[in-house]
């Protein structure tokens, strides 16, 4: 599996989640509020959903963002 994904994260919520709306489009909600930790959440909850490594899956624009573009490698 090649390609990128779309991520919009919704940080600070209740509850973590992640959602798929196809075509490479996820709604990632984190209970991580600072940007470095939010990142490692996504990327985690990422790998889980996907299936695939951690190092597998990189970001590649959106670091302070909540949009986010991840490149699978």
């Amino acid at each position: 599996m090649r390609g990128k994904i779309t991520v919009m994260v919704k940080s600070g919520s209740l509850k973590r989640s992640i959602e798929n709306f196809g075509g490479g489009r996820y709604l990632v909600k984190t209970n991580m509020t600072d940007h470095p930790e939010i990142n490692t959440d996504v990327l985690f909850m990422l790998s889980r959903t996907l299936g695939l490594p951690q190092d597998r899956i990189v970001l590649v624009a959106g670091e302070t963002s909540e949009n986010k573009l991840f490149q699978i490698i």
